[in-house]
């Protein structure tokens, strides 16, 4: 003899949407995670990272007010003249030789107004930090407690390729900051 089995529509239904959604979500879960692990694998670490940007004299950060226009939490470096030291680290196994650095300056707003230094580190082993130090950088405007544009600069530090020496990236940090030779210079740590 068989036996009927009666299901109700109602709990076939929820059975069904239920069953669905632990589908529908099973599925999204894999398919974040193989997103995530591409992503990581395609990730690139750089072979020369940079670790810090220091300015001298030390920059302020604050709220500047020229006129009627706020710039907030601005960097204000308070000269006209200052050094800039950055602190690079290798991040491969292998020693770098001959590393070329190159350090550009320009205006904020106005691209004719640019400054390009070179630089380079003669040896870095694995894993190993050193430090460059560009003096006397001469800024190409000053706010002087008038103008929010005339005193707005950006830095790009580039560490260029040189394959003969193990480099084969390029890598760059980059820093805004704005000279306003009026703002007292920040108090020296002891």
């Amino acid at each position: 003899m068989a036996k009927v089995i009666a299901i109700k529509r109602k709990y076939f239904t929820i059975f069904l949407s239920v069953l669905v959604i632990f589908v529908l979500s099973f599925a999204a879960v894999t398919f974040w995670q193989t997103i995530q692990a591409s992503a990581a694998k395609n990730s690139v670490v750089p072979e020369l990272k940079m670790l810090s940007l220091t300015v001298e004299p030390s920059s302020v950060v604050k709220d500047m007010t020229y006129g009627t226009v706020t710039l907030k939490g601005s960097q204000v470096i308070p000269a006209k003249t200052f050094d800039l030291i950055a602190t690079i680290q290798n991040t491969t196994a292998q020693k770098m030789t001959n590393i070329p650095i190159e350090l550009e300056i320009s205006l904020i707003g106005d691209n004719k107004q640019k400054i390009t230094k070179p630089g380079n580190l003669d040896a870095l082993e694995p894993g190993a930090t050193a430090r460059i130090a560009f003096r006397q950088i001469k800024a190409l405007g000053d706010a002087a407690g008038n103008s929010a544009t005339a005193g707005q600069h950006m830095i790009v530090l580039r560490v260029k390729p040189n394959p003969a020496g193990g480099v084969t990236q390029t890598s760059e940090a980059s820093f805004r900051f704005n000279v306003d030779s009026t703002v007292k210079p920040a108090p020296k740590k002891q």
